[in-house]
């Protein structure tokens, strides 16, 4: 795959060869919709359609499941839009997030009234004390963030429109397994959170949290090129989006269509206030599961090839983190066909459902060989089997480790491992 950059002069920025995120198993208005928003702003139609998928997977939250009989995942989904400084990645997004914001400000005149209220009682307690419930967060801290996710009664969406901020935050709070936290977030895990001065820790179950970004390529290696982000699957839980950016646009006063955009925002609302119980959970059967089945074995035999070759860790992870991505975004194309159908519940997916997903994890695929190519710089660090301590002494290389006893908590390996790897002169 050539991920070069074309000349400068040329006025484009390719990123990837050129292959296109489909829209076409998606429902004609949700079509529309996104067509819209990628011609009024001018934008690769990547960023809508992701962002598209982010908002309704969040309003449906964890109230709805997928399973294929053996696993059931919730139908999260995390992804980042990679691209150029003025590629105008931010505003499509925030165009399609409007509904969630909007919902965001509901809910707070409600906790709004109701705290009023509650502070003027005479029965006001810690124990009933409102809580204010929210379906769009940004930037917070970890315990801030778990105090929405405790909250939360449907799903949240993390939107950051620069993730390596997101990221530097984890770091700030890795002496408290920051990023543990989100790997347990993204396997549906119990999240712990052990309080300083409480006995008891909180613990948070089913609990749902979907995470959008975006960033600059120059800036992949720093966010998602860490050793440790590479070792422990952070960065392969990440679907990204890396579109090749024609020459920018001159300006246009274009406007989104009113109906257009109305129709949207209607149907994340109703969904959001909607009664779905009866859909849990969404089922991978018949037509639907021999496609699957045929998509989970083409991967498990690029994982034999690359065993066989290279011992590329990452890629062996990537692959792994697909197959659950394609059942969860699966369950996400197939709820927002089926949301408007008057015939009742269908639980099922469908087979073009199914066929539609695979096209897309095909896509997802390749962005994300491009963004490993473009953190490693087509150098794999993985070249054969790294040992723990070669993992650790190759960490060491290209970070400094300022405090060796933190660095040892947030791997979960011991202080005398950690010092042993750094002190040897062994070459990794």
């Amino acid at each position: 795959m050539d991920n070069r950059p074309n000349d400068a002069r040329m006025g484009k920025h390719r990123l990837h060869e050129e292959v296109v995120l489909p829209i076409d198993g998606l429902p004609l208005n949700v079509q529309d919709y996104i067509n819209e928003v990628a011609s009024v702003y001018q934008c690769p139609r990547e960023f809508p359609t992701v962002a598209v998928f982010s908002a309704f997977s969040t309003t449906i939250g964890k109230r709805v499941k997928i399973t294929d009989g053996k696993y059931t995942n919730p139908i999260m989904f995390w992804v980042v839009n990679v691209a150029p400084s003025g590629s105008n990645k931010t505003q499509p997004v925030k165009e399609v997030l409007k509904p969630l914001r909007n919902i965001n400000r509901i809910r707070y005149q409600e906790f709004d009234a109701e705290y009023k209220s509650w502070v003027s009682s005479k029965e006001h307690n810690e124990a009933n004390e409102p809580r204010f419930i929210q379906v769009l967060v940004g930037d917070c801290t970890e315990e801030a963030r778990i105090c929405i996710l405790q909250n939360s009664t449907t799903g949240v969406l993390g939107y950051y429109p620069e993730i390596k901020g997101f990221f530097d935050d984890q770091e700030r709070y890795n002496k408290n397994g920051g990023e543990d936290k989100l790997l347990r977030l993204y396997d549906g895990d119990d999240i712990y959170l052990n309080r300083k001065g409480e006995s008891r820790p909180v613990v948070l179950t089913d609990v749902f949290m979907n995470i959008m970004g975006d960033i600059q390529p120059v800036m992949l290696k720093q966010a998602f090129g860490t050793m440790e982000r590479l070792m422990k699957g952070l960065t392969s839980r990440f679907l990204f989006t890396m579109p090749d950016i024609q020459e920018f646009p001159v300006r246009s006063k274009e406007k989104m269509n009113s109906d257009i955009a109305a129709d949207w925002r209607g149907v994340i609302h109703d969904l959001y206030y909607r009664n779905i119980d009866e859909w849990n959970p969404i089922i991978i059967g018949g037509e639907s599961d021999k496609l699957y089945n045929e998509y989970f074995n083409t991967l498990q035999q690029k994982k034999e090839e690359i065993k066989a070759t290279t011992g590329d860790d990452f890629i062996l992870s990537l692959y792994s983190k697909l197959q659950i991505q394609a059942q969860r975004l699966a369950g996400i194309v197939h709820l927002m066909n089926f949301i408007n159908e008057k015939d009742g519940v269908v639980r099922n997916v469908t087979a073009p459902e199914m066929e539609y997903t695979i096209r897309c994890m095909g896509y997802f695929e390749k962005s994300a060989m491009a963004v490993y190519e473009q953190i490693c710089g087509g150098v794999s660090p993985f070249q054969g089997k790294l040992t723990q301590d070669q993992a650790i002494r190759e960490f060491g290389r290209h970070v400094e480790i300022v405090n060796r006893t933190w660095f040892a908590k947030g791997i979960n390996k011991s202080l005398s491992q950690v010092s042993r790897a750094l002190n040897c002169k062994d070459k990794p």
